[in-house]
């Protein structure tokens, strides 16, 4: 790994802070064939964890275009954990049995209450 953890934990933070001030941040790194670094997230009450590849990280070192695309990595995995649904009361009404004859059909026959063209 060519990236070491005090340079990788700065330039996370500094993302993170750009976003929000008040997070708290967590970072470790994970080792094997696809080197990444872990950052939990804690924000008030919500928790996110976003893994980002090694190699993200120091493109977005260089490039301003890859450090955006991280940032809304970042802001989109804690917008995420932000969002909960909201029960709501249903709309729906109940109907009753279907009656003989339809819905809105009159029992005394077509054409004889008028309404139509003459």
């Amino acid at each position: 790994m060519s990236l070491p953890l005090a340079e990788a934990r700065a330039q996370i933070n500094a993302l993170v802070r750009s976003i929000d001030r008040k997070a708290d941040l967590e970072i470790t790194l994970q080792e094997g064939d696809r080197p990444a670094v872990v950052a939990n997230i804690s924000l008030r009450k919500n928790k996110t964890t976003v893994v980002i590849p090694v190699r993200d990280l120091e493109g977005a070192k260089e490039d301003s275009a890859l450090r955006s695309t991280l940032r809304t990595t970042i802001k989109r995995a804690m917008d995420k954990s932000a969002f909960s649904v909201i029960p709501y009361a249903s709309t729906k009404l109940t109907r009753g049995p279907a009656v003989d004859g339809g819905f809105f059909r009159s029992q005394q026959g077509f054409g004889q209450r008028g309404g139509g063209r003459r």
